[in-house]
């Protein structure tokens, strides 16, 4: 079935969240930077255990990529389990930080997500 390939030879320990985004014109590094500093204070309450967050190096290939250009910012978190991404997903705080950091600089329609075991 769908989402049941793992490409990896270890056994499936919890799940990633990856999110990728595009940000408006507008956008300043300082609010990127916000961005990137309120996900991170999301570790210790909303039970993740390890993450990430990048920037594109805007490469001349991502930028005029066929397939269309590349996002501006990622973000991966992983979760113990289906039970504990759920709860950051609904989590206050990780509603707070879309709202007030993310949807403001977002380009619309620009984000791409998926969770998988790992």
């Amino acid at each position: 079935p769908p989402g049941t390939l793992l490409m990896m030879s270890r056994a499936a320990k919890g799940l990633r969240h990856v999110v990728m985004i595009g940000v408006k014109e507008s956008t300043s590094n300082e609010q990127i930077v916000a961005v990137k500093e309120g996900l991170a204070a999301l570790k210790d309450t909303c039970g993740i255990l390890e993450f990430e967050f990048g920037t594109d190096l805007k490469l001349p290939s991502g930028q005029s990529h066929p397939a269309g250009k590349n996002r501006t910012c990622t973000w991966y978190a992983d979760f113990p389990s289906v039970e504990a991404y759920e709860a950051y997903a609904a989590h206050p705080e990780h509603v707070k930080v879309i709202n007030d950091l993310i949807k403001p600089i977002m380009e619309p329609g620009s984000r791409a997500a998926i969770q998988y075991e790992r």
